[in-house]
């Protein structure tokens, strides 16, 4: 029988676009970086594209968890996900896109706050830049979100945004849940909330934590790839360190590592590639948990990401 996963987070629309240097400047933000604003700065943002020539602002649902179980789902895995959201055409929408893409949404309400939004902009180094209005999606309260839900999915996967402020709701589902995956957040993120990720970790080990190079370092403090995986696993029974074009480390608690290359891939868009990785790697793990296959699928599928713009550009006829 196919395990159920759950995934918590945001509920987020990518607006993507492709911009030089100086756009970044002139909104004051430094490249590769992440920044808050209130819905105000992003509608005066899109003015400023829209006086842009040739340039086109693409629109599409995101989130990380969100990305991740509509990846599931595509590959046949049986996928849900639970996030907060404006009582707005936007946030219904995005929970229908995703039901259409054969995940099993479960809706909470926000009766005040519109649905996020985040800005990806795209440098000419194919580097990304974000910009984010939070909205509905930047408080999930433990009180919504059932121990029942919680306790019922084989596999709660777990977003690393919702340490800023639902720490109470990751505590919740860390204590009620069968098994949980976690995937960090930004750098600057991990910096901030560090001490609170490493004393949950430490109490309720993830089955699975995932973080990228430059999260990696953050969450462990250490430069060597592969001191950082075993750091990694000092807070969790199995890590998985992606490198980018270098590849990807996979270690477990009995000490089976495995060394995925990357795929020579021409980039266009690599928003979503770490999400899509995420999904093929939980699609082929939670089968029997060979880590070579799922690090190779995982791999496949960010490479299929990375080809075409949008974060949910996956699918799996292209593998």
């Amino acid at each position: 029988m196919k395990k159920t996963t759950l995934g918590f987070g945001q509920v987020l629309w990518d607006l993507t676009v492709e911009v030089d240097y100086p756009f970044l400047q002139d909104v004051d933000i430094e490249k590769g970086g992440h920044k808050r604003v209130e819905y105000e700065v992003i509608i005066d943002i899109i003015k400023r594209l829209e006086k842009t020539p040739d340039t086109t602002i693409f629109k599409n649902p995101g989130g990380c968890a969100a990305n991740i179980m509509s990846n599931l789902a595509k590959l046949g895995s049986n996928a849900s996900f639970c996030g907060k959201h404006g009582d707005d055409e936007d946030g219904w929408q995005y929970m229908q896109i995703l039901k259409e893409e054969g995940v099993k949404p479960i809706s909470i309400l926000d009766k005040e706050k519109a649905t996020g939004q985040l800005f990806s902009l795209i440098t000419p180094d194919k580097d990304r830049t974000f910009i984010v209005h939070w909205g509905a999606s930047e408080t999930l309260l433990a009180d919504s979100v059932s121990e029942k839900i919680i306790s019922n999915a084989d596999i709660s996967h777990l977003e690393g945004y919702l340490v800023i402020n639902s720490q109470d709701v990751l505590w919740k589902i860390f204590e009620n849940a069968q098994k949980t995956t976690f995937d960090l957040a930004a750098h600057s993120v991990i910096e901030q909330t560090l001490p609170t990720l490493q004393k949950m970790m430490k109490k309720y080990p993830p089955y699975i934590l995932f973080a990228n190079q430059f999260e990696g370092k953050a969450f462990t403090k250490l430069e060597e790839p592969e001191e950082v995986l075993d750091k990694m696993l000092e807070f969790s029974e199995n890590a998985v360190l992606t490198l980018g074009e270098n590849g990807t480390l996979v270690k477990t608690a009995s000490g089976e590592e495995h060394f995925q290359e990357a795929i020579p891939t021409t980039v266009i868009d690599t928003t979503g590639a770490g999400d899509a990785f995420i999904a093929g790697f939980l699609h082929e793990f939670l089968k029997d948990g060979d880590i070579q296959k799922a690090a190779k699928l995982g791999t496949q599928a960010a490479s299929c990401t990375i080809k075409e713009m949008g974060a949910r550009s996956f699918q799996k006829e292209r593998l």
